[in-house]
């Protein structure tokens, strides 16, 4: 599969507003109104940034590339200019669209998955065997559903309001494929095998709080991206999912240790009072695991935008972050690091939480000082991906990685999971129930210590509980590839 999309998100007024400028700026010089030059990236006039159409002088918000752009809509029978090619996507609210994408990667050229090898195994969940169009919570495609991404004038359409082959899921009205195993009824079914998960021979012990702990080995969940689809709507958040997200966690057996999440936890205006209650939500579901959470910050634990900066403006959804989230930890900053050693003292781990969106060089220093620090293990959270280098703290923190070992970097910001050719010690969890961008189901991430002492990272479907093989993947203390 290619890479897609980063989000960016509501609240930045000023950087979309630049980006807006740009977008109107070059309407005369390109027929479709969108500029043709410049390399990927925000500052491309063929691809300004957007949160919602609104943001588009009559565009769509859709994401493609490497970001969320701008784009001319092609749905019902509209044509694109030469540069461009008529292709579905995922728009800002996840539906799915009809937009003219830029030729070439002119947004940003997408990288290669990097396939996990595991094999095919059985399906854990098959279709309904009284309806084959019916699994869980999902409707196929020839059989009258909820959803409405699909309109009824354009070419393509299903009988579940969803283009070519997805599935509609009755719990959140938005399309995408079928979860694994739902592959009868005319067109559904996801390109990735799913299969029962297994943590393994021999029991995971450990006791790890606020201030770490020892395990006998590693065993950990990871969970990101958690928000409603617009801006302080906080009746469509979702709820559900996050919930069965955290009990499919406290269920499994043996249970991880600890969760760990890579922030975006809100879609809430700086100022409009929706930050706490939809916060609050995130905690409640999370109450189903009982275990330790540690928490990561997002851009919208900021303004909203990529390139916000809360290190010395603080908004209101930063402080209800700090207050909730961060202080039951007996953290004063949104950077920090817990480390979890072995029982037996045969191995040493931290984790580092880096928070690129309130950055500034007391973190750069704290961030060189504490990665100086040697462990056997190293685990870097981070929100954004290094290719969202419009957050100011993903490119120096990427620099100072570059000095040091470390194991993983987990990352969320993009509504998927994935592991890419071009950031190979990079793991995206970020589909805990934000509006996924493409056809992955939602779930979360496990980080396990084999007996071996390399690292297995999976991902588990919140509905079926069955890892992707196609993703499995594993790592050697250092972070270079271990065989399965």
């Amino acid at each position: 599969m290619s890479k897609t999309i980063v989000w960016i998100s509501s609240g930045a007024l000023l950087s979309i507003a630049v980006a807006i400028t740009s977008f109107v700026g070059c309407a005369t010089n390109n027929p479709d109104g969108f500029g043709g030059d410049g390399g990927p990236g925000a500052s491309n006039p063929a691809c300004p940034v957007c949160t919602t159409d609104q943001d588009c002088n009559g565009g769509v918000c859709a994401q493609f590339g490497s970001d969320i752009f701008c784009a001319p809509s092609c749905d019902n029978g509209g044509s694109c200019s030469s540069d461009r090619t008529c292709t579905v996507e995922t728009s800002a609210s996840g539906d799915q669209v009809s937009v003219c994408v830029p030729n070439d990667n002119a947004c940003g050229a997408p990288s290669q998955e990097i396939g996990g090898g595991a094999g095919n195994c059985a399906s854990s969940t098959p279709a309904d065997a009284g309806d084959p169009n019916q699994c869980g919570t999902y409707v196929g495609p020839a059989e009258s559903s909820t959803c409405t991404s699909c309109s009824s004038s354009s070419s393509g359409c299903q009988a579940n309001g969803c283009y070519g082959g997805w599935w509609c899921d009755t719990a959140t009205n938005k399309c995408h494929s079928a979860p694994s195993g739902c592959t009868a009824g005319g067109g559904g079914g996801g390109s990735s095998s799913s299969c029962t998960f297994d943590a393994g021979t021999g029991p995971i012990t450990g006791n790890v709080g606020v201030n770490g702990g020892t395990a006998s080995r590693l065993y950990f969940a990871v969970v990101g991206d958690t928000r409603p689809p617009n801006p302080d709507e906080t009746s469509a958040y979702p709820t559900a999912i996050i919930t069965k997200i955290y009990s499919d966690i406290a269920g499994l057996a043996p249970q991880p240790l600890f969760v760990v999440t890579t922030g975006d936890y809100m879609f809430a205006t700086p100022g409009h009072g929706t930050a706490g209650p939809q916060l609050s939500i995130y905690l409640t579901a999370q109450q189903q695991f009982k275990g330790t959470a540690f928490a990561g910050m997002g851009n919208h634990e900021c303004t909203g935008a990529t390139a916000s900066n809360c290190a010395t403006s603080p908004t209101e959804n930063f402080n209800v972050f700090m207050s909730q989230m961060l202080a039951p930890l007996g953290v004063s900053k949104p950077y920090y690091v817990v480390n979890v050693n072995a029982t037996d003292n045969s191995w040493t781990s931290k984790l580092v939480f880096v928070a690129a969106n309130a950055w500034d060089s007391t973190q750069a220093s704290w961030l060189d000082s504490t990665l100086s620090q040697n462990t056997t293990y190293t685990f870097v959270i981070r929100h954004e991906p290094a290719d969202a280098n419009t957050a100011p703290g993903v490119d120096p923190s990427e620099a100072i990685l570059a000095k040091h070992p470390y194991t993983l970097v987990l990352v969320g910001h993009t509504h998927t999971y994935g592991h890419y050719s071009d950031q190979p010690k990079e793991m995206l969890v970020g589909n805990g129930g934000a509006p996924p961008t493409g056809s992955k189901d939602y779930g979360f991430g496990i980080i396990l210590q084999r007996a071996d002492g390399t690292i297995q990272a999976d991902v588990l479907d919140y509905q079926t509980l069955g890892y992707d093989a196609q993703f499995r993947f594993a790592v050697h203390p250092d972070g270079s590839p271990a065989p399965l």
